[in-house]
């Protein structure tokens, strides 16, 4: 029976192939790394149980180095011919900083698309704190440039972040869960132009806008979003 092979073109938003054993176990291991994150700040322990957390933490971390690492860059080639395995499929999405799912830094963060939408959302934790009780603005920006960098789904062609402006309009608490909404405004070549919100309940906190600059040729709607396309502007 021959295998499956992926396309990163073909990966929606928010979906990927059903996890691996391997997968699961990466998850598994992701979640417990970003608990332990939480529980670090503002820990109050004391000098020699820190040192003995510090010896563990020390001990895994060089058991996980004697394993080495699978070549992103690879991986990424191989999906962008469309010879990706579903392993390579998963492991491109798995560990999104922000949204994968076996990254130790993700809230987790989901995200999916919605007509002409992107949207997402994410709790957020004491590790994400910037003010106190108030989400760090950059790890916003952060997550607003991965949220908008998906619109890209809508087109042909992948680029990379040019501009990212952004507003803050009202602090984002801790321990809410937050959501993110992102449209394409309009192609012009190259460029992908790109607006965003964040909410926290119902009050928006942040606004954005940026410009997204394709690496090889003009950007073009895909076929089953030429609707998105302005009434005085070409698909």
């Amino acid at each position: 029976m021959t295998e499956q092979t992926f396309n990163y073109f073909d990966l929606p938003i928010g979906e990927s192939p059903e996890p691996t054993p391997v997968s699961e176990q990466r998850r598994e291991l992701a979640r417990e790394l970003l608990a332990i994150s939480e529980q670090l700040v503002r820990l109050d322990a004391d000098e020699s149980a820190l040192a003995d957390y510090t010896a563990q933490a020390r001990a895994l971390r060089e058991q996980l180095e004697s394993h080495g690492h699978r070549s992103m860059r690879d991986i990424l080639g191989r999906l962008i011919t469309g010879q990706g395995s579903r392993q390579d499929a998963l492991d491109m999405a798995e560990f999104e900083i922000l949204s994968g799912p076996a990254s130790p830094l993700s809230p987790p963060m989901t995200l999916w698309l919605d007509g002409d939408t992107v949207r997402g959302s994410a709790p957020s934790g004491r590790v994400f704190m910037g003010p106190p009780g108030k989400v760090h603005g950059g790890v916003l920006a952060l997550a607003l440039d991965m949220l908008m960098a998906k619109t890209q789904d809508f087109v042909t062609g992948l680029g990379m972040t040019g501009t990212l402006n952004i507003r803050y309009l009202a602090p984002t608490p801790l321990n809410t869960e937050i959501r993110f909404e992102a449209r394409l405004n309009r192609l012009e070549g190259r460029k992908l132009f790109v607006e965003a919100k964040v909410f926290a309940g119902d009050t928006q906190t942040v606004e954005a806008t940026g410009i997204w600059v394709s690496a090889r040729g003009d950007y073009r709607l895909r076929d089953r979003f030429a609707h998105l396309a302005p009434a005085d502007q070409p698909a």
